[in-house]
């Protein structure tokens, strides 16, 4: 009941800050210049709907100046090894442009509330921190396309773990963190129709965590003034696992974009999103998605139960740029 409270509590101050924010843009137009509206500035692009899902991977070509508060709502499969369980994640980006092809982004922070129906001890604490740069090596606003690069480094400074009869599990803060490096592309066309990819390689800077190529897709449609359904999907593949379960009986219990159980061969992990942006001003935009996962493998064949910590997750996020 605390750790409901003390979650609700931080989910309402989000919310009264995200709202607070909406504001701001106006106010802070005579503190930024015009390249800070990066991508969106004199002759660029004019339409912006980023994607829901895997924030902290499925990153925008768009060079962007905003704030983007975050909340994540995941359900564990009832055949993981726990019987079960969700965490909720709260947490905020932000992106900074230095011009219409240079920006900085920070990704990866906030607050995690794990609650598990076995096995494992409920936990919370606060996330890992990831920041980098990105920069658009192609725009052509008049054709709707750009194409970005990126890289970004994840720094191990979370302190989320729990304790199991195996004994205790660090799901993040662990090792030398990660190097993210990335593209990511996207098409406007004319109609009000959006197409968005990127894929990337996650790179643990130690043997204590996974690696793993990721990709993902993002397709939107205006279908009335400022309201963009949208579809998206993503993978996460595994191409080196950690070394903190090692190989035997668990060894591909699987975790997803947060959290790395660090077992030594995870599976694939592929999922699909419905849900959609609305945009109530010029300058913020709300986004709502509900994902499932698509993949279903055994804990090294054991019938009936499932290696992955990913059932479905809902996100929503208020994405405010400057």
């Amino acid at each position: 009941m605390a750790q409901t409270k003390r979650l609700l509590a931080h989910v309402s101050a989000v919310a009264l800050a995200a709202t607070a924010l909406t504001a701001a843009p106006a106010a802070a137009q005579g503190l930024l210049g015009a390249a800070q509206k990066g991508s969106f500035g004199a002759g660029g692009f004019s339409r912006y709907v980023p994607p829901v899902t895997h924030p902290t991977l499925n990153e925008t070509p768009f060079i962007t100046t905003e704030l983007k508060p975050i909340y994540a709502y995941h359900e564990i499969p009832s055949d993981f090894l726990t019987g079960g369980g969700e965490v909720n994640v709260i947490a905020a980006q932000i992106r900074y442009a230095f011009s219409d092809r240079l920006g900085l982004i920070a990704t990866t922070d906030g607050y995690s509330d794990l609650n598990f129906d076995g096995v494992l001890t409920d936990t919370d604490g606060f996330n890992d921190l990831t920041a980098g740069l990105k920069y658009a090596i192609y725009s052509n606003p008049s054709d709707g396309e750009i194409v970005t690069v990126g890289a970004r480094y994840t720094l191990p400074v979370g302190n989320i773990d729990t304790n199991s009869p195996l004994g205790n599990i660090e799901l993040n803060g662990t090792g030398n963190g990660y190097l993210d490096l990335f593209a990511s592309g996207a098409k406007l066309y004319e109609g009000g129709t959006q197409v968005q990819g990127s894929i990337g390689v996650q790179i643990a800077m130690s043997n204590d965590n996974w690696s793993y190529v990721h990709a993902h897709v993002h397709v939107d449609h205006e279908i009335a003034p400022g309201f963009f359904p949208l579809l998206e999907a993503n993978a996460i593949i595994p191409i080196d696992g950690g070394n903190r379960i090692p190989a035997g009986p668990l060894d591909n219990l699987t975790g997803a974009d947060l959290f790395d159980i660090g077992a030594d061969d995870p599976d694939e992990t592929l999922t699909v999103a419905a849900g959609f942006r609305y945009r109530f001003s010029e300058n913020a935009i709300f986004g709502l998605a509900a994902e499932k996962n698509l993949i279903e493998n055994d804990i090294n064949g054991v019938p009936g139960s499932e290696s992955s910590v990913f059932d479905w997750r809902l996100t929503t996020d208020l994405t405010i740029h400057f």
